[in-house]
């Protein structure tokens, strides 16, 4: 891969075709106010006629000029594989993967950029709000305060016990290209729930990571929450026992520990107010070698 110096790239598929509900999602997108980024965008499953009615609107929306990359596949590609192609082509410096239904702060690069730079951390996490598909002008339903549980559950990162469930948020997050995780992005898994392989390969090669108090995105996460959802559980199962042969018994122990452990954190959330805390709180998380 080509790096271009403090180009972000924007790392998004997509399933979705534009409706009213969504078009808040790309537009913010788009509408980034960081000066160098470029947009990066693999539509699949819907029809080309629908591809070019999203193009057009994003066309319309950037007004900063952002260049915009597209892939395009009428037959539904696995959301792995399209970040793969996506990364293939990327340019940038920072990479920073945005969910087609979620709702990116317009500040999102810029600030996690400039959070990456003073804390020289290549990998940036920050808080997020939850909403249902909907204008982002109702009400913020609810919230995941990543700040606070990062820092607390530091230890723990390395334990296989704790791989019943992915700690780490993946749209939103900005990462830095470095040669030590230039092969990782080359080569993104492209299995079923492969956020959780990435990040448990990411994250100890690069030993280090900031987290944000600030809320810069907001998830789309329907009628349910997405982290116990049938099918994402079962995928999980597989990536314990197919991906990281783990054995049937171990990946048991480790699904159920992992499902109290999103009890607990549902509980923490509840618990901790956003509302109390500065949002201009970061913090750099340095792991044991």
């Amino acid at each position: 891969m080509k790096i271009k110096k403090n180009l972000a790239s924007i790392i998004m598929p997509s399933c979705h075709k534009l409706t009213s509900k969504n078009k808040i999602c790309y537009e913010n997108s788009i509408k980034q106010n960081y000066g160098n980024v470029e947009f990066l965008i693999f539509v699949n499953g819907i029809d080309k006629k629908e591809y070019y009615k999203l193009l057009e609107f994003l066309e319309n929306k950037n007004i900063y000029n952002h260049k915009i990359k597209s892939l395009y596949s009428k037959s539904r590609v696995a959301i792995g594989k399209a970040r793969r192609e996506l990364l293939n082509i990327s340019n940038g410096e920072y990479i920073i993967f945005l969910d087609s239904d979620d709702i990116p702060s317009k500040s999102i690069i810029k600030d996690k950029v400039f959070i990456s730079k003073l804390n020289n951390s290549n990998i940036i996490f920050s808080n997020a709000w939850l909403h249902k598909n909907s204008s982002s002008k109702k009400r913020k339903i609810n919230y995941r305060n990543y700040f606070i549980y990062l820092i607390r559950f530091k230890k723990i990162f390395n334990h296989k016990i704790f791989e019943g469930i992915n700690l780490f948020p993946n749209s939103g997050t900005l990462i830095k290209k470095t040669r030590e995780n230039s092969k990782l992005l080359e080569f993104y898994p492209i299995c079923n729930h492969e956020d959780f392989i990435f990040y448990k390969k990411l994250i100890p090669i690069n030993k280090e990571f900031t987290t944000s108090s600030k809320y810069l995105i907001s998830y789309n996460v329907g009628n349910n929450s997405t982290s116990n959802k049938l099918k994402s559980r079962i995928w999980h199962f597989n990536c314990l026992t197919k991906e990281l042969k783990r054995n049937f018994i171990q990946a048991i122990i480790y699904m159920f520990i992992g499902s109290l452990i999103i009890i607990i954190l549902r509980i923490l959330f509840i618990f901790f107010n956003p509302n109390n805390i500065k949002k201009d709180i970061h913090k750099k998380i340095i792991l044991k070698k």
